[in-house]
């Protein structure tokens, strides 16, 4: 480009100066500063396309990269990460915003093969309780009471995939807001009452300490009464399970923002360590993998604690926990509806 724009000058340069030099006509001078001019002109144009097309090829070639790499990668490579040799914070950003948009979808895959794997477990276990069952009392000829008994323990296992196959399916579409919770002004309170009653027997044969905190003294709260009852049974089950022998249960209710509420159910059970924390409220997590389905976080199979965390988000609200050797905390926040 520099070599064609010095041409150029040179051309012109050498005809001002042979129209300087040599007695020449008008005409004749005049063809030549025309010559010249349109050598200027050429070369002048010349170098732009040349130095645009360089600056445009240099400047989209990272998308071409960019494009090339985002093509090859599938459900089974989100593994890979896109890499261009890019100079401009643009690309940059743009770069690192479609990486982290790749980590989140293998996170996201990954989930979802885990999250199958379970269910296919979970669903095997009671269909092959179920089967057996059935198969051993077709072998011989069985009286009444006898095939009473192995239609009672179907029923159960029937029982236990219904109950699986309902919360699984709470919490998938509380996860895809496909649900929404039905508020009615609510005491919560009374709910939470009810469901302690409710575990009365269980209470006293362990001798637990139950320690009730209601503050707010009736208040109603706009929230789904149903949700929110599943919720607390679970919670208190759970802390109910894993409270050990004379020990304690806190239970509070305390008003929140205005119209809202937050409760905390606290056990004396043993700590949960650090890393099973951040994976208790995630579908069929279990801090002891070698728990049977009767020994999971208080649904069996290690739904609860995630259904609890699905009914709060579904209420636009959050679950939290926290352990250590005094025993674990779960903290629930339910805040009040927006305004229509």
């Amino acid at each position: 480009m520099a070599a064609g724009l010095l041409l150029a000058a040179g051309a012109f340069f050498w005809a001002a100066s042979r129209a300087l030099e040599t007695p020449v006509s008008t005409a004749v001078l005049e063809g030549d500063l025309l010559i010249a001019l349109l050598a200027v002109v050429v070369a002048g144009t010349a170098a732009t396309l040349v130095g645009a097309w360089h600056f445009t090829s240099s400047a989209v070639r990272p998308v071409g990269e960019i494009t090339a790499q985002a093509t090859q990668i599938e459900a089974g490579t989100l593994d890979q990460r896109i890499v261009a040799h890019a100079e401009t914070e643009e690309y940059e950003g743009l770069v690192a915003v479609l990486n982290r948009m790749l980590e989140r979808l293998e996170r996201g895959f990954a989930a979802q093969r885990r999250l199958t794997a379970d269910v296919s477990h979970e669903l095997r276990t009671p269909l092959t309780v179920l089967q057996g069952r059935i198969e051993v009392a077709l072998r011989a000829e069985r009286s009444p009471r006898e095939y009473q008994l192995v239609l009672r323990d179907a029923l159960e296992e029937i029982d236990r995939l219904t109950t699986l196959s309902e919360d699984l399916l709470l919490i998938t579409r509380a996860d895809a807001r496909l649900l929404a919770p039905e508020r009615v002004a609510t005491d919560v309170e009374a709910l939470v009452t009810g469901v302690l009653d409710g575990l009365h027997r269980r209470i006293e044969e362990k001798d637990i300490q139950v320690e009730r905190s209601f503050p707010q003294d009736g208040r109603p709260v706009s929230i789904d009464p149903a949700l929110i009852t599943r919720l607390v049974d679970h919670l208190l089950d759970n802390a109910v399970r894993y409270t050990p022998i004379g020990g304690r249960i806190g239970v509070r209710v305390e008003a929140t923002a205005p119209g809202g509420v937050g409760l905390v159910v606290e056990n004396s059970g043993p700590e949960i360590a650090a890393q099973g924390l951040a994976h208790l409220f995630e579908p069929f997590y279990r801090v002891d993998p070698a728990r049977t389905r009767e020994g999971g976080d208080g649904a069996g199979p290690g739904l609860g604690l995630a259904m609890v965390a699905a009914i709060a988000r579904l209420h636009d609200g959050a679950a939290h926990v926290a352990s250590g050797p005094a025993g674990t905390r779960f903290e629930i926040d339910l805040p009040s509806p927006p305004s229509l």
